[in-house]
């Protein structure tokens, strides 16, 4: 087959542009230390690197649900902790006013007291968190407990607010005030306590110990609860390190390139480069002189 002057020259200029084209690919390597600069150069990695920093940006969104869900679960526990001391306080009263050395005016005084643990159990239902209420239940700008029975208002037992803390894993964090004050017993008992103090009421007074002792079980069933979750949280968020750990070193051995690599591989794209360059000068300089010598 014959080669014409004009194809020698087109194969050198085709050639120069191959060379120039991975020179620059080179260059952008050792620049930016990742493989590719657009994903229609590699096309199965770009899909893969795509997947895992949505698997990335996910799993942190996860995470942030999982600290804010901590942050709730935390609060609780401790409002909870405060509630069972209310009721084992409302308790040592009671067993201290249903004995024969007490009397009237000593169970007033205790009255008293009583009712300022009333109206302290009021106010951690109404503990505010962030721009709303904690035990508010979905509707958590409304405050959910009243001064008066029954104490919570009707919506307060609708549900909780959920955080995602995992793919398609929701979770309610904390109780609401219906849960912790009304369905344990807290306020009913407390009231009790207070109605049979004031009324002299001996029986009445002996029959709050039992309701005081199983409201103090309740709160203790849903401090365990919340630990529980706590705890769920915790294991979740750790297994999402690990998994973003391998996640990161997946996508970094798709889509990373090794600068000690990256150097060498330039260096040689551009000495094939400048070879390129320099047979096509002389391939191009060529004339029907060079021909006949």
């Amino acid at each position: 087959m014959r080669v014409t002057t004009s194809q020698a020259q087109r194969a050198q200029l085709d050639y120069i542009q191959s060379n120039l084209q991975r020179l620059v690919k080179a260059q952008d390597q050792a620049a930016t230390g990742k493989r590719f600069q657009k994903g229609s150069e590699d096309p199965a990695a770009a899909a893969d690197v795509l997947r895992a920093d949505s698997t990335l940006a996910a799993n942190s969104q996860f995470m942030r649900n999982g600290d804010l869900a901590i942050a709730r679960a935390s609060e609780e526990d401790r409002v909870l902790n405060s509630v069972q001391l209310i009721t084992e306080r409302a308790r040592d009263l009671a067993s201290q006013q249903a004995n024969a050395t007490a009397d009237a005016g000593t169970r007033l005084i205790a009255r008293a007291e009583v009712d300022q643990l009333i109206e302290a159990a009021i106010g951690l239902g109404n503990t505010r968190y962030n721009n709303g209420f904690l035990f508010g239940g979905t509707r958590e700008l409304e405050q959910p407990l009243t001064t008066t029975s029954p104490y919570v208002a009707s919506f307060v037992a609708l549900g909780n607010p959920q955080y995602e803390v995992a793919a398609g894993q929701l979770s309610a964090p904390n109780h609401n005030a219906h849960e912790i004050f009304i369905a344990s017993g807290v306020m009913q008992a407390l009231r009790n306590l207070s109605d049979a103090l004031g009324a002299n009421n001996l029986p009445g007074i002996s029959n709050a110990l039992p309701a005081l002792t199983t409201a103090s079980d309740g709160v203790g069933r849903l401090l365990g609860e919340t630990g529980a979750r706590v705890n769920q949280y915790e294991t979740i968020k750790s297994q999402m390190v690990v998994a973003n750990l391998d996640t990161r070193v997946r996508k970094s051995m798709l889509y990373d390139i090794d600068l000690t690599d990256a150097a060498a591989n330039f260096a040689q794209a551009q000495s094939a480069y400048q070879a390129a360059l320099s047979a096509a000068n002389r391939v191009l300089n060529l004339n029907v002189l060079d021909y006949l010598r």
